[in-house]
């Protein structure tokens, strides 16, 4: 073959794959039904429910929640295994599901991660306490993770309770999580951030309690985790001040977890406050540089906020970053963030993925959920603008999707979905929540709901797993 006829076939193969590339915020084809599955209830269940998804390095889809006794409604966690088309790997557990702590009440998965060598970390609760456990790639529990039991249970005092909201795992092996205490020692509540490194093998555990607060009035819930480079922990999630309004609330702890890091915001603390009384941070992630981005709700809207690697809320004469709401879908007030995710493939202007629930303001329906998708925006970094949404994806900055749908007139639906967590691995985002089987009552049960978007520009065009930064 001549080089003038080589380089004619590879030109015209690139313009057709560019032509053929799918437009930024499209759904997968290849994944499930057209971009979708869901998975319903085993056998005797009820009403399944996704919080967390990671994707394994041979693509396969781990996705972790719980669902409940059809019968009496206690509760298990709910693990699965989904092939990287979609489909479910009957090579896992039993039938590619593993039900879990079956048969108690608050019994719930929230947090899963994947090990290099295959092995699953899953992170939840098992009635009032925190439960971390450990598992072989075949869904077997790991008989090499806490002494052979492969879980292990954080149980707090008589009377009291702790709850996990996300885990990640360090480059060492060691689980790190964050959640809530729900302390009641003095005769009032006193809820505080909870955070503890688990060691790479179950054997030992490193709490850490952190109160803005104190009085029976204190409210602290801790969302999500991220660590710094210079191995610090970053916390964040919600807290309740003294004129009883909720704000963004965010520490940053000390590697040796001695006490949080006061060089940090104000004593090792920083809230943000929209202005109103409904402020509820549930994801925060870090630039390689070290900024801070928190994501989630505040008054009614998915809500932003930005702060410098000192834990400063960011602000100039010309714009403030502490006030950006984006509206998933036509607003209404139901819009909110539940993770964050950085695109750093163009390393001068990285960009930000939000991912959660949307409101269609133009649907109704009963119960407060109709009209609910899954939520999904990328905006531009405030490193020389604004937070502002690129309108290169799905020409507007932001897309919804949805799954089961009832038609109510043209151009209208109604649908009730929840976007609670997302990853992204080989170049495509993965996004799990639930979806009601029939949007048309408040009451309805849910499937298990995960989508997956087609390559987009950015670090999904190239399938970079890791920033280029």
């Amino acid at each position: 073959m001549s080089p003038r006829f080589s380089c004619a076939c590879l030109a015209a193969t690139l313009a057709f794959c560019a032509a053929a590339r799918a437009a930024d915020g499209d759904l997968d084809a290849t994944f499930g039904s057209a971009g979708k599955v869901q998975l319903g209830p085993n056998t005797g269940y009820a009403g399944p429910v996704a919080n967390d998804v990671a994707v394994q390095a041979d693509g396969k889809i781990v996705v972790v929640g719980y669902e409940t006794n059809a019968t009496d409604g206690l509760e298990s966690w709910r693990i699965a295994r989904l092939n990287a088309n979609g489909t479910v790997d009957t090579s896992f557990a039993s039938n590619g599901m593993l039900d879990w702590n079956a048969g108690t009440t608050g019994t719930r998965a929230h947090a899963v991660a994947v090990r290099p060598d295959g092995r699953i970390v899953v992170g939840g609760n098992f009635q009032n306490e925190i439960e971390v456990a450990q598992f072989t790639p075949n869904g077997s529990p790991d008989p090499t993770f806490a002494s052979g039991e492969g879980y292990i249970l954080l149980t707090p005092p008589a009377g009291d309770s702790n709850a996990l909201s996300r885990l990640i795992i360090e480059p060492d092996g060691s689980i790190d999580i964050a959640g809530t205490y729900y302390a009641n020692q003095s005769g009032f509540n006193s809820n505080e951030f909870y955070f503890a490194r688990i060691s790479a093998n179950g054997s030992t555990v490193e709490p850490f309690e952190y109160l803005f607060s104190s009085g029976p009035d204190a409210d602290d819930h801790a969302q999500d985790l991220a660590i710094d480079s210079q191995g610090r922990y970053i916390v964040a999630g919600y807290h309740r001040g003294a004129n009883g309004n909720y704000d963004f609330a965010v520490i940053r702890i000390r590697s040796d977890l001695y006490d949080v890091d006061n060089t940090f915001g104000n004593g090792g603390q920083t809230t943000v406050d929209f202005g109103d009384n409904g402020d509820f941070a549930n994801a925060v992630t870090l630039t390689p540089t070290g900024y801070i981005a928190l994501g989630g709700q505040a008054n009614g809207q998915a809500a932003l906020a930005w702060l410098d690697p000192n834990g400063a809320l960011l602000s100039n004469n010309n714009y403030t970053y502490d006030t950006y709401q984006v509206a998933f879908g036509s607003g209404g007030g139901s819009d909110t963030i539940t993770k964050l995710i950085i695109d750093g493939y163009d390393t001068k202007y990285p960009q930000l993925l939000a991912i959660g629930s949307g409101n269609q303001s133009y649907a109704s329906g009963p119960g407060g959920a109709a009209g609910l998708m899954f939520g999904i925006a990328r905006l531009n970094f405030p490193f020389y603008t604004n937070f502002t949404l690129d309108a290169g994806l799905n020409g507007r900055g932001t897309e919804g999707v949805y799954f089961a749908a009832r038609p109510t007139g043209i151009g209208t639906f109604i649908t009730g979905n929840h976007g609670r967590s997302a990853a992204f691995a080989h170049g495509e985002l993965i996004m799990v929540g639930d979806t009601l089987l029939n949007p048309n009552s408040g009451t309805s049960p849910t499937d298990m709901a995960i989508a997956r978007l087609a390559p987009f520009d950015g670090i999904f065009k190239n399938g970079f797993d890791a920033p280029s930064l």
